[in-house]
């Protein structure tokens, strides 16, 4: 039976790469503050682009350190922990760099109007920008957009050895086999993420 084109799998940061393109982002300006906030989120709580972009201010439960919001693509109620590292660059953005706005979203656009990023937008080219100032390149045709960040924080997650089921529910997954496919790496990328297990924050 045909079963079509084999799904490719974006590629997998190690964290000498995440280390470096972290280190590429100008901190000390404003749209540097929202950038850098922006990545954390998605590489240490592997959230979409549509979540981190659709992120509201009443989703940051500062009292209880969590997000509480909504899934854009699933429409799931999803719960996180936020690390302190990530609590820390959201809030040099919300003092320091966002401007003042009535919209509710978290990150915004830092041009007149000042509105939400567009709906269409996958937050490609901030990624993409910092990569290239990295020195961070791969093979042609290769995924390494947004997503690609979430695939990583799935694998760190299984290099440390947190169950399966403490993944998908971190990924905002229902069923266990949508897991399964960003798990499914072999032996030698595990090893070149070979992230600390001490490091990564996890509800047990």
């Amino acid at each position: 039976m045909h079963r079509g084109p084999k799904r490719k799998l974006p590629v997998i940061w190690t964290a000498e790469e995440l280390t470096a393109l972290f280190a590429a982002v100008e901190r000390t300006s404003a749209v540097g503050k929202r950038d850098y906030a922006i990545l954390l989120l998605a590489c240490r709580l592997g959230m979409r682009a549509s979540d981190i972009r659709t992120l509201c201010l009443e989703d940051i439960h500062w009292e209880h350190t969590r997000l509480d919001f909504t899934q854009e693509k699933t429409g799931r109620h999803v719960v996180l922990p936020l690390p302190t590292e990530v609590g820390e660059a959201v809030i040099a953005y919300l003092r320091e760099g966002r401007p003042q706005s009535h919209h509710r979203e978290v990150f915004l656009c830092h041009t007149a109007p000042f509105a939400p990023f567009g709906h269409e937008n996958r937050l490609h080219r901030i990624l993409n920008d910092y990569r290239e100032r990295a020195g961070i390149y791969w093979k042609p045709g290769q995924a390494h957009g947004m997503h690609s960040l979430r695939h990583t924080f799935a694998t760190h997650m299984q290099a440390a050895t947190v169950p399966l089921e403490t993944i998908a529910s971190l990924l905002g997954h229902q069923c266990l086999e949508s897991t399964r496919i960003y798990t499914q790496i072999d032996l030698t990328a595990l090893r070149q993420v070979a992230l600390d297990p001490e490091e990564v924050t996890y509800d047990r």
